[in-house]
């Protein structure tokens, strides 16, 4: 007996390895089996949206002129904003769009997983984890009937085949009648074949975290000169999360890398971040587009500048610089005509997304179901300071926090509030703070340097 109780001990492994057949939950089996059947055994669907087709329509072509003219949609982005906004506004994340990835007017089928995501005994980690493979068995499926397809002719194919050719042609693409230019043509369809997760609950999300904020934005933004279809950037990078901190070390609603968070705000450190505060980081992005939009003169351009910086796009303007009507290269002809890996799919697409959100935010109330939200907090009336003494940011929250809830939020970027701060550092209150501790910012000051400088207002001025 002693020796079967340490051959347990030693080989923990074999004996949680196996279940007993009569103990076996199938309740997941039951459900993937489900999901299987009515989506990867299923025929091809087409997709069907939260929105008709008529507000959609109204929302894209901006019929009550609520988008600025300078973000109008140019035909050749099209197909690409119509998908984006789709991603938005139509589809959770509980349904997979499988699309090309080069023409976004292609779709094959959107996955719904929502009858997975009911069962309420399974995980949400198990569901995502299904929700991923069943996605990858449905796409591996459509790959191999392409290539089935890329040997046939038009005549032979058998039903399941001619709705995929029906799909390919209603999305403008012509299928080659010769057979070498058949397998031609479905070899780049399989290898253009894309999953993409709906994220109109996300986008939903981040319109309520970013409705105190709103005022605030678009007084601001106004006071840089700039069109507030920018804010939507927010979105874009993070679904306006505050939280928000991605795998390459971007942080905050507009996920500033660390070395150009650095270039704009004070520099980061293990005890303060100035990412990750909403209204200092805006600030910040603001400063960086109006540059961008110096550098580049066009929207179409500093808006995907934002992303992948300007220094790539302005090669591509200078390549161009003896074109006849070089002023009016934007990124429509730079993407036709210039050839570099950081200047393609990523560069397309986030001008798209850009331009399928400003109509998502200009319109959310037709979206989205905002009406009756109850929001206590309005951020509009918020002051910047600048510390003329060390603080200790616990010690000013806790004075603050019966008149000012919100103090704590407002200055997330204090990694450690605890710690006592030396001058200079930036507090944001939507209460006014004694003029013998704090210098307030004026409107002026803000818009004439990049928060980092903000310091410098202080440099005559004492601890009182």
């Amino acid at each position: 007996m002693k020796a079967i109780c340490l051959s347990l001990l030693l080989i923990p492994h074999f004996c949680l390895s196996w279940v007993s057949p009569e103990s076996f939950d199938s309740t997941y089996l039951e459900i993937e089996e489900s999901i299987f059947s009515a989506t990867i055994k299923g025929r091809y669907r087409d997709a069907r949206g939260l929105l008709s087709n008529d507000v959609v329509d109204h929302i894209i072509n901006d019929n009550d002129n609520l988008v600025h003219d300078d973000f109008n949609i140019p035909s050749f982005f099209e197909d690409s904003v119509r998908f984006w906004f789709s991603i938005y506004t139509q589809y959770t994340s509980e349904q997979v769009v499988i699309h090309d990835s080069e023409n976004l007017g292609l779709v094959y089928n959107v996955l719904d997983f929502s009858e997975l995501h009911n069962h309420k005994e399974v995980h949400y980690f198990a569901k995502a984890k299904l929700q991923t493979q069943l996605s990858q068995e449905y796409t591996k499926r459509l790959k191999k009937i392409l290539k089935r397809m890329a040997r046939k002719k038009q005549n032979k194919l058998n039903a399941e085949e001619d709705d995929i050719a029906t799909t390919i042609i209603k999305a403008g693409l012509t299928i080659p009648k010769s057979s070498r230019k058949r397998r031609k043509f479905f070899t780049k369809l399989v290898d253009n074949l894309r999953t993409q997760t709906g994220q109109r609950n996300l986008i939903y999300q981040g319109v309520n975290r970013a409705l105190p904020y709103f005022d605030f934005l678009e007084d601001k933004i106004k006071l840089f000169g700039l069109p507030k279809e920018l804010i939507a950037i927010s979105f874009l990078e993070s679904s306006f999360n505050i939280k928000a901190h991605s795998k390459v070390s971007a942080v905050g609603i507009w996920q500033f890398m660390p070395f150009i968070g650095n270039l704009f705000m004070p520099r980061s450190s293990k005890n303060v971040d100035y990412r990750r505060n909403p209204i200092i980081s805006s600030l910040a992005a603001f400063h960086l587009l109006k540059e961008n939009k110096l550098i580049l003169r066009r929207w179409d351009l500093a808006v995907p500048a934002y992303n992948s910086g300007p220094k790539h796009l302005k090669k591509a303007i200078k390549k161009f610089s003896k074109h006849k009507d070089k002023k009016n290269i934007g990124l429509e002809y730079i993407l036709k005509n210039y050839e570099h890996p950081h200047i393609g799919f990523a560069s397309k697409n986030f001008y798209s997304e850009f331009l399928a959100l400003t109509r998502v935010l200009a319109y959310k109330s037709k979206i989205y179901p905002l009406k009756g939200l109850k929001n206590n907090q309005n951020f509009k009336n918020v002051d910047i300071y600048v510390s003329k003494c060390r603080i200790k940011p616990i010690k000013i929250f806790k004075a603050l926090k019966e008149n000012s809830p919100q103090i704590t939020d407002l200055n997330y970027h204090f990694l450690n509030p605890h710690k006592v701060y030396s001058r200079g550092h930036l507090i944001v209150s939507d209460l006014s703070l004694t003029s013998r501790k704090y210098y307030k910012l004026s409107d002026k000051q803000i818009k004439s340097v990049f928060p980092k400088k903000y310091k410098k207002f202080i440099k005559s001025k004492s601890c009182q």
